[in-house]
């Protein structure tokens, strides 16, 4: 009785079974094999479009500044310019090197010479005191054989500088930088005006025996 019932069982599962797979898919592992090839292409396509669309756009490179040639620093003659001190003094037997254009209020000579340092220094400090010049700071430094000092004359600054010469170390150069002269607008200054007092004219001559100065007594009568 039990193995009919299992036979029965076993039967009506069968025909479910049947009844289930009655129009198989031939082509359902085919299928799903493209399915996901087209998945993975378009992931593919998805990623690379967002790496371009992430990926920064370069600046564009701006090209180098052009350089101007500016004009010559040097005025066109070596001679001492008008404007320094009246009082200045050289070195004896320094060369202009330079004479450089004003810059600003201020303008600097350069010079070259085969003294020695110490000898410099001591003409300087004692030619800048003679000539009523007020030395405000100086500073030397033997190891690199330089000397600077600060001064001023009559309240325009200057400085001036030793230093061995870049194109030939056994010469010392002599740089001097000092503020030109201010310039006065003469139509801006007041005329001076001078008063000249005039009397009435030359006192009339007076008579013979006649005072000039009567006294009171004099001038009742």
């Amino acid at each position: 009785m039990l193995q009919q019932v299992d036979r029965d069982a076993v039967f009506v599962f069968w025909r479910l079974t049947f009844l289930r797979n009655l129009h198989p898919l031939p082509n359902q592992t085919v299928n799903r094999a493209a399915l996901f090839i087209c998945a993975a292409l378009l992931g593919a396509c998805l990623l690379g479009f967002a790496a371009c669309k992430a990926t920064p756009v370069a600046a564009p490179v701006a090209p180098p500044p052009v350089t101007t040639a500016t004009g010559p620093t040097d005025e066109a003659s070596q001679a001492l310019p008008k404007d320094l001190y009246p009082s200045m003094p050289i070195y004896p037997g320094a060369k202009i090197e330079h004479v450089r254009k004003p810059k600003g209020a201020m303008r600097e000579i350069m010079f070259s010479s085969d003294g020695q340092m110490p000898q410099m220094v001591a003409y300087y400090k004692d030619e800048l005191k003679k000539n009523d010049f007020h030395i405000t700071s100086s500073l030397i430094m033997p190891a690199r054989k330089t000397w600077s000092c600060d001064f001023h004359y009559n309240g325009r600054p200057g400085s001036i500088m030793l230093y061995p010469s870049d194109q030939d170390k056994t010469k010392m150069t002599i740089d001097l930088i000092y503020e030109l002269p201010a310039h006065i607008d003469e139509s801006l200054i007041e005329p001076k005006e001078d008063f000249d007092i005039e009397g009435p004219g030359e006192m009339a001559q007076q008579a013979p025996g006649t005072n000039p100065n009567p006294s009171e007594k004099e001038k009742r009568n």
